[in-house]
């Protein structure tokens, strides 16, 4: 059984990366708009892939469309959420029964309900809606308007999840909330990440010249996040030793359910 798992950036992955011992692989995939590689381990005995979609949306991920041509029987889209509702706490694990592109009631990927059911016993807590937003939500105003529409907001899962269904593969958004309803990120992450996750060191200079009072609340995010990607990586092993325990056609014949625009 192979298993891939999506993050975003690299942070969101890296103790994962760690304790599996991941090993980076080019992938030399013709067209591709960047290099892209994959990082490959063993976990629990299955062989998994990890692939870095960066932040959004954009570009042809050609690299992730090979993965999936290769047919893993489950596919996992992971990494960090803001929480829209005031029940999700941070480090609280989280998968989607449905996942929205956009607030406007547009496109979905609606989950699969074995999938869920063992990310529920694993000790995930079921929401109903991801959004997969086009943009970081900072600001608790936002989020707090959002949440009409959703129960957790992030960026990649929508697009992942849709691609798995051309070539049938098993797949299941799963979160960890780094950043509650109630709460402003310190800083407009829109502006100093790049897509890469790679700070974009102008833009933080500018933003930290204008607000240093910011300076510790940046701080302490950053260390409320790095607790957060541990306990991902935490379910994440409990979630695949939990599926590795079931046959692979327990799942795999269920159907994804796309609902277009």
């Amino acid at each position: 059984m192979r298993v891939l798992v999506t993050f975003a950036v690299d942070a969101e992955f890296a103790p994962w990366r760690k304790r599996h011992n991941f090993q980076r692989q080019e992938l030399g995939v013709p067209h591709s708009y960047r290099s892209d590689c994959v990082y490959q381990g063993i976990v629990h005995g299955l062989n998994v892939d990890v692939y870095l979609t960066g932040i959004g949306w954009t570009g042809v991920r050609a690299g992730l469309y090979h993965l999936l041509s290769q047919k893993p029987q489950l596919c996992i889209s992971s990494g960090l959420a803001g929480g829209l509702k005031v029940a999700l706490l941070r480090g609280q694990i989280v998968a989607a029964r449905e996942v929205f592109k956009g607030s406007d009631g547009g496109a979905k990927v609606r989950g699969r309900g074995r999938l869920l059911a063992i990310a529920e016993e694993s000790g995930a807590t079921l929401v109903d809606r991801f959004i997969t937003a086009s943009q970081i939500v900072s600001q608790a105003q936002f989020k707090k308007a959002l949440g009409q529409f959703g129960d957790v907001v992030e960026m990649e899962s929508y697009h992942v999840l849709n691609m798995t269904t051309g070539p049938q593969v098993a797949s299941i958004a799963i979160r960890a909330i780094s950043d509650v309803v109630n709460e402003d990120l310190p800083l407009d992450f829109g502006k100093v990440l790049e897509p890469d996750g790679r700070l974009n060191l102008r833009q933080l200079a500018l933003q930290l010249g204008r607000y240093p009072h910011r300076i510790p609340a940046l701080v302490r995010f950053g260390r409320a996040s790095e607790k957060v990607t541990v306990t991902l990586a935490d379910f994440l092993d409990k979630y695949i030793a939990a599926v590795a325990s079931k046959s692979p056609q327990w799942f795999i014949s269920e159907e994804e359910a796309v609902v277009p625009v």
